[in-house]
């Protein structure tokens, strides 16, 4: 039996992970990137040879036979947007959890217009969500577990990059991506366990791989959590993606047996909302080079819908992989390369001497009380 209070190795995290967000392997998978792609304009058009190239693994649009329900986060826009739509046209009933409902109401009209005819299901708005703040989580919580006995998805994907102080003294990039989702599921958890095979997908990155500590103990999540940590901005995000993959890990852990899968996605580089706030240059370079937001939305897509991934599978990410589908790959293809749709792999993670199993039942223990209503000093 593992103990959250046993100390995790030193140096734990140093095996994978980068003490800044400028690291050599972004120039080096953006150099993969542009020799991959310049490779397969040369061999496409050779018939014998364009077998072997990556092909895009399509997700079937079969549409339900038994309505389901399921609530998407940061739905109104980007990736959360394009994943409600592929849910609304195979027939799940999805809740627009959102800030507003001019926000939610926009989304409808637009998915409405894109999906025409082809919409099996429906998309609804039940109340406002902002997860940056707690008591607003509550409120949407208390109201959907009126209104619905179950609950068959959660896709915990809305998210920022930039932050700030939460009104509970937080950082609102960690408290945003992570803690109002782990508060959100937790409150959720009893209509999702009514279901007859409920999923929880939870929005990862590749920015994972770029958490700045030695070790990722009850002290490094408590501080990432702060505003003013000692860490960087960019290592707030970083760590609230890392935490997804905990997450992820110790809710397969602790609710398998009762028939919940958890899956965390990596929706690759993509041009969302996310960068709104970038410079105009910025913004102009990810147009060019990153994923537009429906192909963001594949990986999630699929791990909510597919019944046929492996059932280990906790991990998918849209780039083709060289080393196999079960292999854990070097950072630099998860960053960019050829799109594929999605593909599992294993993801990467510190060496805790136990696989990830302590280091997610510390964060789990050390949400718990971060989710509490008392202010954090």
């Amino acid at each position: 039996m593992l103990s959250s209070t046993t100390a995790l190795p030193a140096r734990a995290a140093m095996n994978y992970y980068s003490k800044s967000s400028f690291n050599p392997l972004s120039l080096v998978s953006v150099l993969y990137s542009a020799m991959a792609y310049l490779s397969i304009a040369c061999i496409k058009p050779i018939p014998i040879l364009n077998r072997g190239l990556p092909k895009l693994q399509e997700i079937p649009k079969t549409v339900l036979t038994t309505p389901k329900v399921a609530i998407v986060t940061g739905s109104n826009t980007g990736i959360g947007f394009e994943t409600s739509k592929a849910l609304v046209e195979r027939g799940y009933q999805v809740i627009l959890a959102c800030r507003s409902q001019d926000k939610a109401q926009q989304a409808m009209e637009r998915m409405e217009r894109e999906l025409g005819p082809s919409a099996a299901g429906k998309a609804v708005y039940e109340g406002s969500l902002d997860l940056s703040s707690f008591q607003s989580v509550h409120d949407f919580s208390q109201l959907i577990r009126s209104k619905y006995d179950k609950i068959d998805l959660l896709v915990n994907n809305a998210g920022r990059n930039t932050s700030g102080p939460s009104e509970k003294g937080l950082d609102l990039c960690f408290q945003t991506n992570f803690l109002g989702h782990f508060l959100l599921t937790q409150n959720l958890m009893d209509p999702l366990l009514q279901a007859d095979a409920p999923r929880v997908v939870n929005l990862s990155s590749v920015m994972h791989h770029y958490c700045q500590a030695d070790t990722h103990d009850e002290t490094y999540w408590r501080q990432s959590a702060l505003f003013g940590n000692p860490h960087s901005r960019e290592s707030s995000y970083s760590a609230s993606k890392l935490a997804a993959l905990y997450f992820t890990m110790e809710l397969n852990r602790r609710y398998r047996a009762n028939g919940l899968r958890s899956i965390a996605v990596n929706p690759g580089a993509v041009n969302s909302d996310i960068w709104r706030d970038y410079p105009p240059l910025i913004q102009a370079i990810n147009k060019r080079i990153f994923l537009n937001n429906q192909q963001g939305s594949y990986t999630s897509v699929a791990a909510s819908v597919l019944d046929n991934l492996p059932p280990d599978v906790i991990y998918l990410q849209p780039y083709h992989q060289v080393q196999g589908s079960s292999s854990t790959p070097f950072p630099v293809f998860e960053m960019l390369g050829p799109f594929v749709g999605y593909q599992a792999i294993q993801p990467r993670l510190p060496k805790d001497g136990t696989n990830g199993e302590l280091t997610a039942r510390i964060l789990w223990n050390v949400s718990e009380d971060l989710v509490s209503t008392k202010k954090v000093d």
